[in-house]
């Protein structure tokens, strides 16, 4: 007993050392590394065709996350600042509905789609529904607990699930059985329901009174009403290339540009960092005082650029080794790699506009931001694809991104309250 007692103070002592945002950071690195090495793993041990099939279904998911978070998470982290105290409970308990009926919606969606485009691939879909339904909740209660500031929780739940995965397919590489692309998914759906028995009852425990849910939904959808179209135009602008590529290149190109992405995402742990955990503060600050919102963001820019630099730059030096060994053949395809390291550049430069553009009292201007990118996209694809193939598709994506910086600095630039994002 007296162990116990001692150990108790000196297990809340570790997470009072650092600040909450950082062990945000280690959260978001969970995540991104276990969804880095499952990647790699499906590339190496399947190959570039079956990883591009990987790949389409996983664009499929993350279209389904883009609208739910335009008409859940998004608006949860500026709401959520809004809801007294004394209304906290019944806000979770109708955010976590609204969340079941989308889930029920999109497993829809995606059974139609799946039988409409690939009938064959029976045992795919069910394996895939199962880690779509895991998947998605998880989201949703990650962010919620990450804006309520209940960081620990959030990052247990995340470690038990990315663990438990990492760990099952590693008993397989071990094992030298062969793996096939159900097995994959059936793992990684598996694995997130213990995290989510973890976290779901933390966020229902409390069962105080409080408005009805009809009363958050209608806050929620002044948010969403742009932020839904906005979801799948913001969608089509990073993937519309990448849908164009895969229908008219050999499934081993999509894997090939798939897994550019894949090692370009470690830089996306800063991002989802800023996006779940700093947006909801810096919501707040604005709230208080608008030198301490600009202070506040400058802040979180150099500190981006700062942590992103040294890593860019062996990124772009070590691509060929890093390429060859995924996949000897494909090692020519070196520079795709390269050219992703100049994006993320300019998407880190775009990113406090981004942010800020989220925190407008409309969010048209988000929505038109990326419609027009879209547009560049569409408008650019058949010359980039023909004339530079997959370099082509980076390429695009670094000509909607300017395209975004550019729109947003102009419409930032008109609210003397927002301007100079970078100081």
């Amino acid at each position: 007993m007296v162990k116990f007692a001692l150990a108790l103070p000196l297990r809340r002592s570790v997470w009072q050392v650092l600040p909450a945002r950082y062990w945000v950071v280690a959260d978001q690195a969970t995540v991104s590394g276990t969804t880095f090495l499952t990647n790699l793993f499906v590339a190496r041990m399947l190959g570039l065709s079956t990883f591009g099939e990987f790949s389409a279904w996983q664009m499929g998911l993350l279209l389904l996350l883009a609208a739910q978070g335009a008409l859940i998470t998004q608006p949860m982290q500026v709401v959520l600042a809004t809801v007294p105290a004394t209304n906290r409970a019944a806000y979770r308990r109708a955010l976590l509905g609204m969340q079941g009926g989308f889930g029920v919606a999109a497993a829809g969606l995606a059974t139609g789609a799946a039988l409409l485009l690939r009938p064959q691939a029976g045992a795919v879909l069910v394996a895939f529904l199962v880690y779509l339904a895991t998947a998605i909740l998880q989201d949703t209660v990650r962010k919620l607990l990450l804006a309520e500031d209940r960081v620990p929780l959030a990052l247990l739940t995340d470690a038990v699930s990315c663990g438990g995965q990492l760990l099952a397919l590693l008993a397989w590489v071990a094992a030298g059985r062969s793996a096939t692309l159900a097995a994959v998914f059936w793992v990684m759906g598996l694995t997130t329901l213990p995290a989510l028995a973890l976290g779901l009852p933390a966020l229902l425990r409390d069962r105080s009174a409080g408005p009805g849910w009809t009363t958050f939904a209608r806050q929620h959808w002044q948010q969403a009403r742009w932020l839904l179209p906005t979801a799948a135009l913001q969608w089509l602008s990073g993937n519309v290339l990448l849908v164009l590529a895969g229908l008219s290149t050999p499934l081993a190109t999509l894997g090939i540009l798939r897994l550019a992405q894949t090692i370009m995402g470690v830089f996306n742990v800063g991002l989802q960092a800023a996006e779940n955990y700093v947006l909801p503060r810096l919501s707040l600050s604005l709230r208080r005082s608008e030198a301490e919102f600009r202070r506040q963001r400058a802040r979180l820019t150099r500190l981006m650029l700062g942590l992103a630099a040294g890593p860019l730059l062996a990124l772009a030096l070590l691509a060929d080794p890093l390429v060859r060994w995924v996949q000897s053949a494909e090692a020519a395809h070196s520079s795709v790699l390269r050219w992703c390291c100049l994006l993320y550049v300019v998407i880190l430069l775009v990113y406090p506009l981004r942010l800020t553009v989220r925190l407008l009292p409309s969010a048209r201007p988000y929505f038109v931001g990326y419609a027009l990118s879209i547009g560049f996209s569409v408008l650019s694809a058949r010359w980039l694809l023909t004339h530079y193939q997959a370099t082509g598709v980076v390429v695009g994506w670094i000509g909607a991104q300017l395209v975004l910086g550019l729109y947003w600095s102009l419409i930032l630039s008109r609210r003397p309250s927002f301007q100079h994002p970078h100081g």
